[in-house]
């Protein structure tokens, strides 16, 4: 990770990130999952259409890709809700996608499956959509259907294609922007996703850390004030920009028990990784401008959950997913 050169800026943005951090809380996410796995089972056992038939000897409306692409624009719709259901647009296999036409009822029938990345059991979720009107959408699995439908669409297993962005101006090595509030939970763990990915792709990718100083700093701020909160972050920030980052990454993971790091227990940590740390203070000092550039870019990509990265300047993915995003935008990284 290369070391930039920063200039002093009075203040750091903070930048609103949804009101639970979304997939900050990707862990109690996935327990909520694994509750609404048995729920879909049950409820799909009893939604199964009376009659699909192929669409090709009706006038519809809508053709079944059309459909297809609504499909996976309501899925990575879900994105943004803040809830369990946000982590659909990245487990859900769309690929394996069927959408059939039921004649009795002018509507479509979206099949999909899912995946847990906890223990990768399988589940099945699906939705119907009206052949005349397609804003006319039932879930059968989900409680309900996002208030708003993006444009964004989900292309790939744990890969969302950003509307309106478009591919890095440098594709070689293939860029990863990687979002988080520092103290959400599963931020810093994220990290190590971060070192492993860097290990084994080395200079075929450039993984650059941003920070976002969203609800869950503000809420350490409260107790210890916003500079001291901010602190994790510009300590993240400037050593990702050093060689031994990896190790000040590992030894923050082995101790960061969810709560308040001061500014005495980061400088030890960082000795204690090897990193350089005049260069450290001299980043800390002059932080300021380029986390605030960060939290603008964070605005761009229209980030409200952490953490989460975007691959190649537009696609999404979370941090267990990262591998198959990079696949999916770089064929020579698979």
């Amino acid at each position: 990770m290369k070391k930039k050169t920063n200039v002093n800026e009075p203040s750091v943005l903070i930048r609103p990130i949804g009101a639970l951090g979304g997939l900050d809380n990707i862990h109690v996410a996935l327990i909520v999952v694994v509750v609404l796995m048995f729920l879909v089972l049950l409820v799909m056992s009893y939604s199964r259409p009376i009659l699909v038939t192929n669409s090709s000897s009706f006038n519809t409306t809508h053709s079944a890709t059309e459909i297809q692409f609504l499909a996976q624009r309501v899925l990575a719709s879900y994105g943004s809700v803040n809830s369990s259901l946000s982590l659909l647009p990245y487990i859900t296999n769309v690929s394996a996608m069927k959408v059939t036409y039921m004649p009795s009822f002018k509507q479509w029938y979206v099949y999909l499956t899912a995946k847990n990345p906890v223990g990768g059991t399988e589940f099945s979720l699906a939705f119907l959509v009206n052949d005349n009107d397609t804003s006319k959408i039932t879930p059968l699995l989900q409680t309900a259907i996002p208030s708003k439908i993006v444009e964004d669409k989900v292309v790939s297993l744990g890969v969302v294609d950003l509307d309106g962005k478009f591919a890095c101006s440098t594709t070689t090595p293939t860029n990863v922007y990687w979002f988080l509030d520092p103290y959400a939970p599963g931020a810093i763990r994220s990290l190590i996703n971060v070192t492993s990915l860097d290990r084994r792709l080395g200079n075929a990718v450039n993984i650059t850390l941003k920070i976002v100083f969203g609800p869950d700093t503000q809420k350490i701020g409260d107790s210890y004030g916003l500079y001291g909160a901010q602190y994790l972050g510009k300590y993240l920030f400037c050593a990702s920009q050093q060689k031994n980052f990896s190790s000040f990454v590992s030894d923050l993971n082995s101790m960061y028990a969810n709560s308040y790091l001061s500014q005495e227990l980061l400088a030890n940590v960082a000795n204690t990784s090897k990193i350089d740390y005049a260069s450290l203070v001299q980043c800390l000092d002059n932080s300021t401008q380029s986390l605030n550039r960060q939290a603008l870019l964070a605005q761009f990509y229209h980030i409200n959950q952490t953490p989460v990265a975007v691959v190649n300047c537009h696609y999404k993915t979370i941090p267990q997913t990262a591998p198959q995003a990079l696949c999916y935008a770089n064929s020579s990284l698979c």
